[in-house]
């Protein structure tokens, strides 16, 4: 029994797909159903079930799989407490995070914390929270910069780090172009550009809608700020969004939600049971010490 071969059934018994998993291993579907044959054939069970071109964990891989997890997870506590032995001054902090903190807050944090300490590299992964949570979750980045609408984080794997506020936006030709501050409910009417439905964001716009007494009438879904600004500014609707740097150059007109708290907590995350390499735990400390 080899490690990759675990590390192999831990992805397909998460991802339910050997494509996927190929995929987020990097590795050829081949190699990969071959690997978890001869896994198979070595413990004596089936670990999956097949059902034509579906899969689904077997009753011995669930039972298999709290162990396997259980012991990747050791190990990877063991190599980073060596890492941080061999040198607590260098490594590679893998930290993910949201594309409108990727011009904000996050290239001070970087700055500040390399002018101390330049021989800790980063490796950077742009993305959604939900995309963000899960690499964190399978262990493939040690923190995330992500916002409180991600999920309820306790004080022992959540550092916040600023209140940033949201605004309304509308075209320069849109007759709120005139207003600095509006009350949610002058929405009410609005046609309203925002996030995808699965897209946390757009979760919580939308509760703020219902909790004034209305469902918004989106017409236009997006992933990303820059492309819910340019149809804003073609005045097909008007949104709430984060800030974000280069708006300004558009035909756009921020203005303030007066009569609600649009506003989210950034912060980072990190895996509640997961040992932090030397690395992460002193950009956590640096950033709690040091970020205004």
């Amino acid at each position: 029994m080899e490690m990759h071969q675990l590390r192999y059934f831990q992805a397909i018994a998460k991802t339910k797909n050997y494509n996927h998993a190929a995929n987020l291993l990097h590795v050829s579907q081949p190699a990969l159903t071959k690997a978890i044959h001869k896994l198979e054939a070595e413990l004596g069970v089936p670990l999956f079930n097949r059902i034509g071109r579906s899969i689904e964990i077997s009753v011995y891989g669930e039972k298999f799989l709290r162990f396997v997890e259980e012991s990747l997870l050791l190990l990877d506590r063991g190599v980073k407490e060596l890492q941080s032995l061999k040198d607590p001054l260098q490594g590679t902090i893998r930290l993910a995070f949201l594309q409108t903190i990727g011009t904000t807050i996050l290239p001070g944090i970087l700055r500040r914390f390399k002018e101390n300490y330049p021989d800790i590299q980063f490796d950077l992964q742009q993305c959604n929270s939900q995309r963000a949570l899960e690499l964190l979750e399978n262990n493939e980045v040690d923190l995330c910069l992500v916002t409180n609408f991600s999920r309820s984080f306790g004080e022992s794997n959540w550092l916040p780090i600023k209140k940033e506020q949201l605004y309304g936006y509308c075209s320069i030709n849109h007759p709120l172009s005139h207003e600095t501050s509006i009350s949610i409910q002058a929405l009410r009417d609005e046609p309203f550009i925002g996030y995808k439905d699965h897209l946390l964001m757009q979760k919580q716009v939308l509760k703020w809608c219902r909790d004034a007494g209305f469902t918004p009438n989106v017409v236009f879904q997006g992933t990303e700020v820059p492309t819910l600004a340019g149809l804003i500014s073609a005045n097909l609707g008007v949104g709430i969004l984060p800030y974000y740097s280069g708006l300004e150059a558009l035909p756009i007109h921020r203005f303030e939600i007066a009569d609600t708290n649009c506003q989210r907590e950034v912060g980072l995350a990190w895996k509640e049971d997961a040992a932090l390499s030397a690395s992460a735990k002193l950009f956590v400390e640096f950033t709690s010490s040091n970020y205004e």
